[in-house]
């Protein structure tokens, strides 16, 4: 259970060590929030000027004494992020509403018979949705993230390290990236062009495992675009078209947007008879989505595709 005061405490030591570097030492917000992070992982503060380093260390004291548990942490850091790109006029669609993230973590429960999972974010921007997954699942979690924005990137890697995910934050174009292999693609393509997104997209088939998931938010125009069929006509033999569930209106100001689910083909992949599709109503009205979740429930129980693992969960014996 959520304790919200230790939420507001540990936002009011971001966001005021955030001021004071603002304030102090003309730091943008953002990277006085990064350094609040790099204080309070290292329990000091580095600074010349003492009035300074005695005002920081003063509020990380406060909270030193507090256990502060991961979406804690995540909505506190969540909060400065959004204040930060306000105080720089920048807009947030980078940072995707967490209930969102909590929605993909049934899916991913869903598709995934083990959980001990490797999770990619190929844009990560400011960690939001992949720490948000992560901490609504249980297993072994490894996380990587990759940006090309730089005050995104330093957002990511503060995030990681408040939350104990490793260092696994990449400043690189997710086209050059080729590193690792994951199990899980998870990411949000709010603001990117069509044409990238089809890169990425084919670019990301090198970066997951056999028979595994790329869930993305996407904007509904992607659908509309005259190129989608030639894109979905060149790889149909590298991606399914698993799914496709139209997220509540109300959590985007601007543009509607939904979750578009691809299934990697592989050696063990089952072509589901059916593709999943749903509307999901605000997430506010608990009858209208219980209606939605029971519907997606009995889908999931009678269409048979590849549950990631699932062999090797039978071969254990499971």
């Amino acid at each position: 259970m959520i304790n919200q005061e230790n939420v507001e405490k540990l936002f009011d030591c971001l966001d005021q060590s955030a001021i004071l570097y603002y304030e102090n030492k003309k730091l943008p917000y953002l990277e006085g929030l990064v350094r609040a992070c790099e204080n309070i992982l290292a329990n000091s503060v580095v600074e010349e000027d003492l009035n300074l380093k005695n005002q920081l260390k003063n509020l990380i004291d406060g909270i030193k004494d507090l256990d502060f548990q991961k979406e804690e942490i995540r909505k506190s850091f969540q909060y400065a992020c959004l204040r930060g790109l306000k105080h720089a006029n920048i807009s947030n669609h980078m940072i995707t509403p967490e209930s969102v993230g909590i929605f993909i973590s049934y899916l991913v429960n869903k598709l995934y018979l083990n959980r001990n999972l490797t999770i990619l974010d190929p844009l990560i921007g400011s960690g939001n949705l992949i720490t948000g997954l992560a901490n609504n699942l249980d297993g072994e979690i490894n996380l990587i993230g990759v940006d090309l924005d730089m005050t995104y990137y330093k957002l990511a890697q503060a995030l990681f390290g408040m939350l104990e995910y490793g260092e696994q934050v990449f400043y690189q174009d997710i086209l050059t990236f080729n590193n690792y292999s994951a199990d899980l693609l998870v990411t949000d393509f709010s603001g990117i062009e069509q044409n990238d997104i089809y890169k990425i997209i084919k670019h990301s088939y090198n970066l997951l495992n056999e028979d595994s998931f790329f869930i993305s938010v996407i904007d509904n125009a992607f659908f509309d675009d005259e190129l989608l069929r030639d894109f979905i006509y060149e790889v149909k033999d590298m991606w399914h078209f698993f799914g496709m569930i139209v997220l509540p209106v109300s959590l985007f100001k601007n543009n509607h947007k939904s979750l578009f689910i691809l299934q990697k083909i592989g050696s063990n992949f089952i072509r589901p008879e059916k593709f999943l599709v749903a509307e999901v109503p605000d997430f506010g009205n608990e009858q209208e989505m219980m209606k939605v979740i029971n519907l997606l429930n009995d889908w999931f129980e009678r269409i048979e595709f590849y549950r990631v693992r699932e062999k090797n969960e039978k071969n254990n014996g499971s």
